[in-house]
Order: C-alpha cells, then sequence, then structure tokens
C-alpha cells in the first residue's frame, strides 16, 4: 500500500507475478488503472482534469454506483460509495493474480443521506488479461431496502468513434436523449458517433468491445443492464473534470441493475460481477 501524489490519500497496487497491474484508491474503492500483462497501455481511461482525494468523485476508472444510479432516486447523482473512503480488508497474492477487498459499513454520514445499515464489499482481482471486479452488497439493518447499483467502467480506447460493441442485438433499451423512449436495438453492432446514453436491459450474454486493432470481452454476473455512454463533443461543454477531445479516448460501458432494483430482506446479500479480458483483435 502507497501514497499517492495524485490523490493526497492511501492507494492500494497490486502486481501479478505475470505483471498485470492495477490501482486501487481507499476513496471510493475506486479502480483507477488496469494495465494487462504484456501490455503497456492503460485499458482504464481517467481525465487529465479528474480530482483525487476525500469526498472527490474521479472523472473515471470504475466508479461504485450505490445505492442509487444517476439521478433517480432522493439522493444526490450516482450515491455515496463512489465519494466515500472504503478500508482496506486484506490484500494476498495468489496463483491466478493479485488480490484485494475493500470495505464500506454505514455511518453516521451515510445513515444522513440513506438511513439503513449496509456492508459493501470490493473484491478485485488481477491478472493475465483479466480483470474480475466483485460486489457485494448485505442488509445488515433490520428491515428490507431496495437500491440500484453499477460499475461505472471507463474503458480507454484509441478513437471512440472507431469502436464499436457486438452482444447488445435484441435487447431493449431507454434512450436518456430520446426523453428515456424505449426501444429494441436492431445493429448486430452499435456504433458510436457522438453523444450517446442508454441503459440496455437484461442482457444475458457476453459484450466484445471492438477497436480496430485490439477488444475487450466483459461479462458480467448478477448484474441484469449494460450503460453504453460516451458524452459527445456537447456533453463535454460546460464540463470541468473533461479535457476537450477527451470523448474520443474513452467509453463507458458499465454492468449495472436499474431497470428493476434490488430488494434484500434482513440478513440478505447481492453479488455482482463484471470480468474483462483483453483480448487480440478478431477473437
Amino acid at each position: 500500500m502507497n501514497g499517492s501524489p495524485l490523490d493526497g490519500g492511501a492507494v492500494v497496487n497490486l502486481t501479478s507475478d505475470d505483471g498485470a497491474r492495477v490501482t486501487l484508491h481507499h476513496d471510493g474503492a475506486h479502480v483507477s488503472s488496469w494495465i494487462p500483462a504484456g501490455e503497456t497501455d492503460d485499458r482504464l481511461f481517467v481525465s487529465a482534469r479528474s480530482t483525487f482525494g476525500r469526498g472527490a468523485s474521479i472523472r473515471g476508472g470504475v466508479p461504485i454506483i450505490f445505492p442509487q444510479f444517476a439521478s433517480e432516486g432522493p439522493l444526490l447523482k450516482h450515491g455515496f460509495a463512489r465519494t466515500s473512503r472504503w478500508s482496506l480488508r486484506h490484500v494476498e497474492q495468489r496463483h491466478d493474480g493479485a488480490c484485494a477487498e475493500m470495505e464500506l459499513r454505514d455511518d453516521d454520514r451515510t445513515r444522513a443521506l440513506w438511513a439503513h445499515a449496509f456492508r459493501a464489499a470490493l473484491a478485485v482481482r488481477v491478472g493475465g488479461a483479466t480483470l474480475d471486479i466483485g460486489l457485494t452488497i448485505e442488509n445488515t439493518d433490520s428491515a428490507s431496502f431496495v437500491f440500484t447499483v453499477a460499475l461505472h467502467s471507463y474503458f480507454r480506447v484509441r478513437d471512440a468513434y472507431r469502436t464499436d460493441i457486438t452482444g447488445l442485438a435484441g435487447t431493449c433499451y431507454r434512450d436518456a436523449l430520446q426523453h428515456r423512449e424505449e426501444y429494441n436495438e436492431t445493429n448486430t453492432a452499435l456504433g458510436v458517433y457522438g453523444e450517446i446514453d442508454r441503459v440496455y436491459f437484461d442482457v444475458s450474454g457476453p459484450l466484445n468491445l471492438r477497436e480496430p486493432e485490439r477488444g475487450l470481452r466483459i461479462e458480467q454476473q448478477g448484474f441484469r443492464d449494460v450503460v453504453v455512454w460516451n458524452p459527445g463533443e456537447n456533453g463535454l461543454r460546460g464540463t470541468t473534470d473533461f479535457v476537450a477531445g477527451e470523448e474520443r479516448q474513452m467509453l463507458c460501458v458499465e454492468s449495472a441493475a436499474v431497470h428493476v432494483p434490488i430488494a434484500l430482506a434482513p440478513g440478505e446479500q447481492w453479488i455482482g460481477r463484471q470480468i474483462v479480458t483483453a483480448v487480440p483483435l478478431g477473437r
């Protein structure tokens, strides 16, 4: 565990025996960097204008959205998990990679925002070509509660407008840019040509994010929805934590539970995972 001049607080640097690397922040349990084994380029995007440290929302990496997605409820946008200080539970070197687990429990601050007792745990494993992120939410309250949740992954791409996603054909999506109307996806490969903001429902199979010379295979468990987001040039106007032109360098493909909120009775837990693997072109 090392201090970082970027965020003014503690980070965990994980390196597997084969050289795959991850940077994980105590603030937000935020994964901000992932370099697969044998590669030199970061596969996660973080804006050059992002802020770091206590209470900051890092613009990029993998923010944890809990207990509310976006503005779909009474809480501040995307909830409080991404701006909370998490505790490090353990770090482990295993045969299949390097692992760490972070934990967040309710306290006076969270209960003032969301009046429920809970435990959240984030497990991160990196090894070879794969980044595996698992999120557990446990109800430690005496009453049931519901929540929406996402791993808001920002993937770094060389040109978003030369990138597409396969695996969404035949699913229904809600389009935030079309008054939240719902449509069926008819494209075998979804291209990105500007601003896009969609929630795809009930996505069962793996997705492939394809660039001209490389790709990512994105699988999920526990999460039923997928969010695809890019702000486009217009969406960056007026923002303070993006640099002009950075919309071409990133594409969010988020594992999410948005359409149907998760309900947990006292003592129950929910587990969601996003498993991302770097693959060569054409696989």
